[in-house]
């Protein structure tokens, strides 16, 4: 916040601002954090309970994007943050898609049908 015809900074409005934004964040993360919560203790449908679940977690990660990171895509910095953003996913699913794929075909491996693995090591019947 700038003082009027003076373009000084007031550090007051501005740490005031922060505050404000930060506890808008932190009650907003409470509030979707229980509405996930109760939709799984909930009596819904197990499909309804993983659409809500997922909505939640889409909206915390806009919160806590635009609150506690303070990302917002209009703006001189909006193309940077937006690649830093896309950047960030992408190693995501990098991670969590080479992670499943490797669990995947271990589990695979280890639980494999008997005309492959357990038939040629087992001992033959007297």
């Amino acid at each position: 916040m700038t003082k009027p015809n003076t373009g000084e900074l007031d550090a007051e409005d501005g740490a005031r601002e922060e505050i404000r934004r930060y506890a808008v964040g932190f009650f907003a993360s409470l509030l979707l954090t229980g509405g996930a919560f109760a939709a799984v203790l909930s009596a819904l449908p197990t499909s309804w309970k993983v659409v809500l679940v997922c909505m939640a977690a889409l909206l915390q990660i806009v919160t806590h994007l635009r609150n506690f990171l303070h990302l917002s895509f209009s703006g001189q910095q909006s193309r940077e943050d937006l690649l830093l953003v896309l950047f960030s996913v992408c190693l995501l699913a990098i991670m969590a898609g080479g992670t499943w794929y490797i669990m995947s075909d271990l589990g695979g491996r280890m639980h494999q049908s008997d005309e492959t693995g357990m038939a040629a090591h087992a001992m033959p019947d007297p």
